[in-house]
Parts: structure tokens; C-alpha cells; sequence
């Protein structure tokens, strides 16, 4: 019998150093075609597919979901999309069936950003969120935060301000601030933000902390960014000189450190700079190179541009032949897309060359023309006349509209600030109101009833020397214990009526007191953290804040059935943000009546001039309060 186990261990030894050796090699092989992507993506696919083949055989899960992932990549970085869809969606399958979360989730992510390319946003959003919601329990901060920042990107395309930066703040909330890169590549999209909106000193500054941060990592991906940010930044601001060199610069990496859709984009842009400074070579050599790569990627609107950028040029140099052609193939390729402007132009354009061909009898019939214009000038002059006065009429007529509008505009605002202020107030006061009858009620228990009890155990203890017999000694021991756990109770909701902690030693240690107290009851485990520094508030906005959690405990205590829940305090420069979440059942929101719980809630919220998000689902509810700590200080 001992024999017999002896070679099952020799056996599973000699399992385990074959799987080991097997996984050694498959990732040699998916580095190798790593090594590869840039220059010969057409080996690299072939090093991936061997490598899946391999790790399907060895039952090695981790190198078949990546080798599928990463084909999807590369097929996407030449522009092939219908291959790298059918790759992702092989990837998302496999890791299906063998329940490996992080590879589905990276397939939803690189799904959407597939997408997001092509310009089909609204696949792009459901599969960003997919991703989102699988991260999340992953608990991969660095991967949430970099799906937020795509999806910020997608709104950007819509010009929809409010939710670009909110994704924007999602993503700063949630990267690491180990990741130095992710971090800084995030601060050059909140600056690239900013500048669209000509919010040039918030820009500049992002662009300067993403900076700081390439000088430390040397990262040229990094360092792409950094330059290709600052030529935009100079761009918007127009000024070509300066933008031009940072564009150079960015030139010169960008075949080792980004895609070819990212350089196509760069390409068509500066061309435009140097179009405006008149530097038509290199203009024109530019827009060459993006028309190029628009047919390589297959991309149709960057083709059309880059048409329209050569016709642009090309009328610059006084060629009016290949304008016309080039601009007549941009009008061919977006024929359902653009409007009559387009058709407009051409026309412009063939008719300043046919022009050319002309010969000298239309020039004499232009001459003619000319000379029956003059015998026009008296009348129209005439006619410009009424026209000037009807016009003035009509400004001086707008600009008294305009006048009266602004004023009542100014008066509705006046009323608006007032009702504004109406209702903080009476929110305050009702604020002040229930936490001084709270107060009033944990002075009566803690000064009436609690005194009574004491009274009454005090009045018993004396009848231990009546000589009682050991029965009615024994229960009277028992009333008096029963007696103290009363006076303990008493004392308790004493306390959470009104924790006296918050004035001396404020809200995070009251926090810690108060989840110490539940976990102490055994009902459920709340884990307690925050980040950052400490900001005190007022008392009294503390106060609201630790109610507002309380009744979410309590909600969660009553009908969540969780076992386990998190309470984050999370300080960020002038914000603060709060957690609260659980593992519970959730709750349908269309489904639940409000009550008197959520309505305290969200006068609290009202009062703090914060924001509250919700997420429920079966497998838990989570929710966040964003605070702006210089409207609560």
C-alpha cells in the first residue's frame, strides 16, 4: 500500500513540472509576438494562435484567454475591426465558461474601445459599462478608472460637457496613485477637456502635472502625450510657432509607442498647422500621409478630411485642377453624409478653373459686363441706402428687446437666489429643530430614566441585608442585572441620539465608534476606511453627515439581510466622498415606496448641498455621496 502511494506523488510531481513547463513556454511564445505587434503584426498573430493552441492543450486558461485578447488588440491596432471583434468575442465566450472575470471584463473593454474608434458610441457604452460592472468586483481600480476615462471620451464626441467630466472625476477618483503613467495620460485628457472650452490656465496646469510625471517614468508613450497636449494646447491658442515643435517631437514617437489610428488623427491636425502658417510643403505632405493611412485603417470619415485638407492645399498653390478633383472625390465619398455647402464649393472651384480656359473673346464679353455694372452703381447705391436704415431699425429694435430681456432675466435670478435661500434656511431649521429635540430626549433618558433606575437598584441592593433566603437573593441578584443592562441600553440610544464624540473628537472617530457598536452586536461586520487628510467641517454639517450614514445602516440592518458592508471616507482636495455599501439583496427602486428613512436622507443630502448616487443590484447596494467641502466648511 505504501508503494502504491509512492508513485501517485511521483506521479502528480511529475504533472505539476510538466504544466509549469508548458506555461514557461506558451508565455515565452506570447512574448515573443508582444515583441512583434509594432513592425510585423502578421507574426505576431501567428506567435498568438500557436500559443492559444498550446495553452487549450495544457488546459492552461490564463494563455488562451490572452492570446485571444491580445490578437483582438493587434488586429485592431492595423485597423482590421471585423477580426478583432471576432477575437473579443471569443475571448468574452471563453472566459465565460471557465469563469475568469478579469479576461471577460478586458474583452468588454477592449470591445468598447473598438467601437469607440469606428464611431459606433452607443455599442461602445454598453460594452464599457459590461466591463465596468465586472471590474467592480474584481476590485481592479486601475482598469475602472481607465474604462471612466474611455467613456468620458465618448461624451466628448457628443459635446455633452456635464458627463465627460463627470466620467473624468469617476476616473481620478478611482486610479491608483501608484500608476504613475495611467495617472498622468488621465491629466492630459481632463486638460484636453478643459481647453475645449477655452479654460486655458486649468489646461495648461493638468498638461504640467502629466509633465512632471513623464520626467520621472521616461515612458515615450507617456512622453507622446505629453507633446502631442502641449501642441494642441498652443494650437487652440493659435499659436502655430510654439505648437509646431511639440508636435515634432510627438512625430518622432509615434510609430514605437502608438497605434496607427492615434497617428492617422495626429497627422491630419498638424497638417492644418502648417497649412495656416503657410508652410504648404509640409502641409501638403502631411495630408498625404493621412489620406494614406485613412484608406490603410479604413477609416471613411478621416479619408474624407483628409480629401477636403489636399483640395484646401492645393487651392492654396494655385491649382485649381487638383483642388476641384480632390475635393470632387471628398464630395463622391461623404455624397449622403454632408450638406449642399459641399456641392457649393465644387461648383466654386470648377468654375474658377474652367475660368482659366477661357479665352479672349469671354474676356472681352467680361468687360462689357463691367461697363453695364457701372450704369448700375446710382440704383444700388440707392438701394443699400433703405437697406442700411431697415437694418439699423432692426438692431436698434433687438438691442431694446435684448435690453428689457436681460433685465427681466436679472430679476428672475434675483427671485430664484431668494427662493434658494428660502429653502436653506428652512432646511436648517429643521435640522436645528430635530437635533434639539434629540438632544431634549437623550437628556430625559440619560437624567430621568436612567436616574430612576439607578434609584430602583439602589433601593433593592439595601433589601440584601433583610435576610432574604438564597431563592429570593438569587433572583433579586438577577433584577439587579437585569437593571444594569437596561441603564446600558438607555445609555446607548442616549448616545445615537446624540453622540457627544462628534464635539470632541469629531466625525471619522465618531464613524469608528459608531461600526465598532454594530460589529459588537454580531448582526454584521462593517469595515470602516478613509483616505486622505482629515478636513474638520462645522459641527453641524458633521453632524448631518453621521445621520445621513446612520440611516443607511439602518436601513441595511432592517432590510439588506448582508453580512458584511463598507463604510469609505475618501478626502480629495476640496471633496469628499462617501461610500456606503453591502453585499445584501438589494432593492428595486421602481418597486420601493419612499419612506420616512429615504426622505431624511435626502433633505440631509439637500441641506449639504451634495450629490447622491445609488447602485442596487442582488448582489448588493452601494451608495456614494459626493461632497464640495468649500460649500460645508
Amino acid at each position: 500500500m505504501q508503494k502504491h502511494y509512492f508513485f501517485i506523488i511521483i506521479y502528480l510531481f511529475s504533472f505539476c513540472a510538466i504544466a509549469q513547463k508548458d506555461s514557461l513556454t506558451i508565455q515565452k511564445i506570447m512574448d515573443e509576438a508582444y515583441s512583434f505587434e509594432q513592425n510585423q503584426p502578421q507574426k505576431a498573430l501567428r506567435l498568438y494562435t500557436k500559443s492559444h493552441q498550446l495553452s487549450l492543450k495544457s488546459n492552461y486558461s490564463d494563455g488562451a484567454y490572452k492570446s485571444l485578447l491580445y490578437s483582438g488588440i493587434v488586429y485592431s491596432n492595423i485597423g482590421k475591426y471585423d477580426s478583432a471583434q471576432y477575437y473579443y468575442n471569443k475571448c468574452i465566450n471563453y472566459c465565460k465558461k471557465t469563469k475568469i472575470l478579469i479576461g471577460e471584463a478586458k474583452g468588454y473593454a477592449n470591445l468598447a474601445n473598438m467601437h469607440q474608434y469606428k464611431g459606433d458610441y452607443s455599442r461602445a457604452v454598453k460594452n464599457y459599462l459590461a466591463s465596468i460592472k465586472i471590474f467592480e468586483k474584481t476590485k481592479d481600480s486601475s482598469i475602472i478608472s481607465q474604462s471612466y476615462q474611455n467613456l468620458s471620451a465618448i461624451y466628448t464626441q457628443f459635446k455633452n460637457k456635464e458627463l465627460e467630466f463627470f466620467y473624468l472625476k469617476k476616473a481620478e477618483q478611482f486610479v491608483p496613485k501608484t500608476n504613475a503613467v495611467q495617472l498622468a495620460l488621465l491629466y492630459g485628457d481632463i486638460g484636453l477637456g478643459h481647453i475645449k472650452y477655452k479654460n486655458f490656465v486649468e489646461s495648461f496646469d493638468y498638461f504640467k502635472k502629466a509633465e512632471t510625471i513623464a520626467l520621472k517614468e521616461q515612458n515615450n508613450e507617456l512622453w507622446f502625450y505629453v507633446y502631442r497636449n502641449f501642441g494642441e494646447y498652443y494650437r487652440l491658442k493659435k499659436d502655430y510657432t510654439k505648437a509646431i515643435p511639440y508636435y515634432e517631437k510627438a512625430f518622432k514617437l509615434a510609430d514605437s509607442s502608438v497605434d496607427i489610428i492615434r497617428k492617422a488623427d495626429l497627422i491630419y491636425i498638424v497638417s492644418d498647422v502648417y497649412l495656416k502658417q503657410k508652410n504648404y510643403t509640409r502641409a501638403l505632405e502631411l495630408a498625404n500621409q493621412s489620406l494614406e493611412l485613412s484608406k490603410k485603417i479604413g477609416s471613411g470619415e478621416l479619408e474624407y478630411k483628409s480629401l477636403k485638407r489636399l483640395s484646401d492645399i492645393h487651392n492654396k498653390l494655385h491649382q485649381p485642377q487638383k483642388a476641384y478633383n480632390y475635393l470632387e472625390e471628398s464630395y463622391i465619398l461623404m455624397d449622403t453624409v454632408f450638406s449642399q455647402n459641399h456641392v457649393k464649393e465644387t461648383t466654386l472651384l470648377q468654375t474658377k478653373f474652367e475660368s482659366e480656359k477661357k479665352d479672349k473673346s469671354i474676356a472681352e464679353q467680361q468687360i462689357m459686363l463691367k461697363q453695364q455694372e457701372l450704369d448700375l452703381i446710382k440704383s444700388k447705391k440707392e438701394k443699400q441706402l433703405y437697406f442700411i436704415a431697415f437694418i439699423a431699425l432692426v438692431v436698434i429694435s433687438i438691442g431694446i428687446w435684448y435690453f428689457f430681456k436681460q433685465r427681466q432675466n436679472i430679476k428672475n435670478k434675483e427671485i430664484l437666489a431668494l427662493q434658494q435661500q428660502q429653502e436653506i434656511n428652512t432646511l436648517e431649521a429643521l435640522m436645528d429643530g430635530e437635533e434639539k429635540e434629540r438632544r431634549r430626549i437623550a437628556q430625559e433618558l440619560h437624567d430621568g430614566l436612567n436616574g430612576d433606575l439607578s434609584a430602583i437598584k439602589y433601593r433593592l441592593s439595601t433589601l440584601e441585608e433583610a435576610g432574604l433566603s438564597p431563592i429570593d437573593a438569587d433572583n433579586l441578584n438577577k433584577v439587579i442585572d437585569m437593571i444594569d443592562e437596561s441603564c446600558a441600553q438607555v445609555r446607548n440610544i442616549s448616545h445615537d441620539l446624540m453622540p457627544a464624540s462628534i464635539l470632541e473628537y469629531g466625525l471619522i472617530e465618531t464613524i469608528k465608534e459608531y461600526c465598532f457598536k454594530i460589529n459588537s452586536s454580531k448582526k454584521i461586520k462593517i469595515d470602516f476606511q478613509y483616505f486622505g487628510n482629515y478636513i474638520a467641517l462645522a459641527k453641524k454639517n458633521e453632524t448631518v453627515i453621521y445621520r445621513i450614514i446612520q440611516e443607511m445602516v439602518t436601513n441595511m440592518l432592517k432590510h439588506s439581510k448582508a453580512t458584511e458592508a463598507m463604510i469609505q471616507f475618501n478626502y480629495r482636495e476640496e471633496e469628499l466622498f462617501i461610500t456606503v455599501e453591502d453585499n445584501g439583496i438589494g432593492f428595486d427602486k421602481n418597486a420601493i415606496t419612499e419612506g420616512i428613512g429615504h426622505k431624511n436622507i435626502k433633505t440631509r443630502v439637500a441641506f449639504l448641498n451634495a450629490q447622491l448616487d445609488s447602485n442596487s443590484s442582488d448582489s448588493g447596494t452601494s451608495y456614494t455621496l459626493s461632497i464640495d467641502l468649500n460649500k460645508t466648511k
